[in-house]
């Protein structure tokens, strides 16, 4: 029978003994694993929204989309020709930067799905695969993959945006903008994150079945509504291990920060601010990595998990909740799917 526990702890024994695959989890953290907790938190909190709205704006009423912008700017290279070469050789740089950390970004997704999938195949904790492996997977359906990304990130910030648009506003009719808000984060965050559990069933059967875009979507759709509550609890299931793991994670840095607290107030008191200094950034390096590993591997086990579920879902499993449904409820919740 299916277990839930069972297979978020062959998961994590996945995530944890193939260490390799810690590359990995690192940078497709960036693509927002978790993104289904994101839309709640963005959608609930209104500082968050009125802080996106203020980049946005000022973005928008920085010059660049007025008409004396490029006169400006070509003003500026007669003027200073060297300084601006040099903002045109950081900037460069800087966008070349960001397109190798999203495609690495994306290739990291592609390859913990792809060498995941090989180790549940083979009916092992460990299989005979490595970063080299998992970058010539991340470099296929990179596109496909990227897209998909592409697609979730501006389809929920669309959607929380609309959430959002409410609280704006909340101070000149609390009323009013509470009663619209409501109405909107109803109908709005499930299509949310019911879009962002289906862009991970699409992303596997890009990867794992060959399918292109359109029919992976497709397929993600048919998917995601014959097995909407199994995804739901999945995700509610892996929101309770990430936030338990974050608090010890949070915990263990307290501990490990101690020791360096007390070598630096020892250096201060026994030696000059510049060892002081010295021992407070050792410290810092430590931490930050330390919580980078922590991350890295949280990030491997949430994709490894989903992957792991992918898998079962073709094997006609029920949900927690359907097994404990009345049979003549169950057979027609079955008819309606």
């Amino acid at each position: 029978m299916f277990s839930y526990r069972q297979m978020l702890l062959q998961s994590f024994k996945i995530a944890w003994k193939n260490k390799y695959l810690w590359f990995f989890g690192l940078f497709a953290s960036l693509l927002s694993i978790g993104a289904e907790y994101q839309i709640l938190t963005r959608a609930m909190n209104r500082g968050a929204s009125l802080e996106w709205f203020y980049h946005w704006s000022n973005f928008f009423h920085s010059g660049l989309f007025s008409w004396g912008f490029f006169p400006r700017l070509s003003q500026l290279f007669v003027e200073s020709p060297v300084s601006m070469a040099l903002v045109v050789v950081v900037a460069l740089v800087s966008l070349a930067i960001l397109l190798f950390l999203v495609w690495l970004a994306v290739a990291s997704q592609i390859a913990i799905v792809n060498n995941s999938h090989k180790i549940l195949k083979s009916k092992k904790e460990v299989a005979n695969l490595n970063l080299h492996a998992g970058v010539l997977a991340g470099k296929k359906n990179f596109w496909s993959v990227f897209t998909l990304n592409l697609i979730s990130k501006v389809l929920i910030n669309l959607l929380v945006l609309i959430i959002s648009l409410p609280l704006m506003f909340i101070v000149w009719n609390k009323i009013f903008s509470g009663i619209i808000y409501i109405i909107l984060f109803v109908l709005f965050i499930p299509m949310a994150i019911a879009l962002a559990l289906m862009i991970k069933y699409a992303i596997a059967f890009v990867v794992l079945k060959k399918e292109k875009l359109v029919p992976a979507l497709k397929s993600s759709w048919h998917l995601f509504r014959n097995n909407w509550i199994i995804s739901l609890e999945m995700a509610f299931l892996l929101f309770a291990v990430s936030f338990l793991a974050t608090l010890v994670i949070l915990i263990a840095a307290v501990i490990l920060a101690i020791p360096f607290f007390f070598l630096a107030v020892a250096m201060l008191s026994m030696f000059t601010t510049l060892v002081f200094w010295s021992a407070v950034m050792l410290g810092l390096i430590v931490l930050t990595a330390f919580v980078i590993l922590c991350g890295s591997i949280l990030g491997t086990f949430q994709v490894v998990a989903w992957t792991n579920l992918f898998e079962h879902l073709g094997q006609g499993i029920e949900s927690k909740l359907e097994r404990l449904l009345p049979e003549h409820i169950k057979s027609k919740t079955i008819s309606l799917k």
